[in-house]
Parts: C-alpha cells; sequence; structure tokens
C-alpha cells in the first residue's frame, strides 16, 4: 500500500474532526501548528468558516473564537468584502515562544507521557525501516541528517529532524505508523524549538541520527531503534531540566 504524500497527511491529521468537542484552545493550537509545520503558506486564505467548522466538527463560534486568538496573536488578517476572509500571516509566529508556552503548560507527567508516545512511534517507524527502506530512501534521510547537523537554530533543526522522522515512517511503509508519526511531530515540534536552542544538544542528537542512518542503511532494526530511543530520552531529559525536575530516566 502506498503512503500519501507528507503534506496531505498533514491537512488530514491537522483537521481531523475532534473527538471530543471542540474547545476554542484547542482548535487555536490546531490551526498555530498549521502555520509552524508550512500546512499553510504565508498570504494562504484559510478555508471559509462554515466549511472549515464543519471539517473540524466544531460550531461556527467556536472557530471564530478561534480565529480571534488567531488574529491576536498576528497569525491571521481578516479583509472584508467580496474578496475578503482570513489570510495567514507566518511573520507572526515565533517558534521557540510557541514552544515555551507550551512547555509551560505541561506537567512533568505530561511531558513525559508525550515524550513516550514520541519515541515509541519513532522507533517503531525505524524499526521497520531498516527492514523495509530502499536506497533512495536512504539517500533521502542523509539528506535530512546532514540539514540537521548544518542547521544553526533550533527552528531549522527542528525542521530537519521532522523530515527525517517523517522520512523514517514513510519508509515503514505503514500508512496508519506514518499518521501517527506526523501527529508526534505536531504535538511535540514546538518543544523542539525550546530544546535545541542549546547547540551542545543538538550536537549529541546528530551523533545518535548520524548511528540512526548507519543502522538502517545496513538492516539492523535493533540497532535503529535505540538510537531512536536514546534520542528521544535525551531530549526529554533537555525539556524536563528546563521544568521543577528530571523525568525519571527508563530502565531499559
Amino acid at each position: 500500500m502506498a503512503v500519501p504524500q507528507t503534506s496531505h497527511i498533514l491537512r488530514e491529521v491537522i483537521f481531523a474532526p475532534l473527538e471530543h468537542g471542540g474547545r476554542t484552545q484547542v482548535i487555536f493550537d490546531r490551526l498555530r501548528n498549521a502555520v509552524a509545520l508550512d500546512v499553510f503558506k504565508d498570504g494562504e486564505q484559510l478555508p471559509p468558516e462554515t466549511e472549515l467548522a464543519a471539517q473540524l466538527g466544531i460550531s461556527p463560534v467556536t472557530l471564530r473564537d478561534a480565529l480571534g486568538l488567531m488574529r491576536e496573536a498576528g497569525l491571521v488578517e481578516t479583509r472584508r468584502g467580496r474578496t475578503g476572509g482570513s489570510f495567514v500571516r507566518r511573520n507572526g509566529y515565533d517558534p521557540v515562544e510557541h514552544g515555551r508556552s507550551q512547555l509551560a503548560d505541561m506537567s512533568l507527567v505530561d511531558l513525559r507521557d508525550l515524550s513516550d508516545w514520541r519515541i515509541s512511534v519513532a522507533e517503531a517507524s525505524a524499526s521497520l525501516a531498516a527492514e523495509r527502506a530502499s536506497d533512495d530512501e536512504v539517500d533521502g534521510m542523509r539528506q535530512h541528517v546532514e540539514a540537521f547537523v548544518n542547521a544553526r537554530n533550533s527552528a531549522s533543526a527542528r525542521r530537519a529532524e521532522g523530515r527525517l522522522y517523517i522520512a523514517l515512517a514513510a519508509a515503514s511503509q505503514s500508512v496508519r505508523l506514518t499518521r501517527a508519526a506526523v501527529s508526534c511531530i505536531i504535538d511535540y515540534g514546538p518543544l523542539l524549538s525550546v530544546a535545541y536552542r542549546n547547540a551542545k544538544l543538538r550536537k549529541a542528537i546528530a551523533l545518535h541520527h548520524e548511528a540512526l542512518l548507519g543502522a538502517v542503511r545496513d538492516g539492523s532494526r535493533e540497532d535503529a531503534a535505540r538510537a531512536i530511543r536514546e534520542a528521544g530520552i535525551e531530549v526529554a531529559h533537555g525539556l524536563a531540566s528546563q521544568k521543577t525536575g528530571p523525568i525519571a530516566r527508563s530502565k531499559s
């Protein structure tokens, strides 16, 4: 079964109906993540409010409130008239501030739970990719690893790693796993903008990425999963250190 294009999966996950009804802050977070992940380009018009509300499974009132928060944050501009609507403004997005606000709102238990989920999905992707990735897919992963090594700031490091993780999931040949990987990138990505401000941490993670690439190339499922797990744990501890206490280390 062919895995859909990443851009299609991103939109699918971002705009999936909410499971437990709509809250203004949840919708705001989703739309802000869509801007962060380049789902919408600068100046692109959002779908009409009634259409977008129906797609998300929420009331038009909740959507309008969320769009109001987007305007306050400088992420959208609303124009009136026949050619009016809500238009994305990417220059209003601050990835580090986004990550800081998300981290501040999370408890250590929440952070550990989200980190565990991210590591588990990435481990499964890496393990299957080591078994199934083609030479061309490995070459593509190498480009993302090199982009991470050469990243000069946390935002570019975050983007490079996100593309690497999606490439791993795509190489697993599992549509469900790829959707889960994209969900992880959506939920965890802002935190990486905070974590990867630490250049020392970026260098350490780059070594894990190199080990991961070698393991996938050599077809070693265990080594690929280990490289992903060690990288994920190191990032999680880096984030936990910015709160009130450490995340308990895994015994595995």
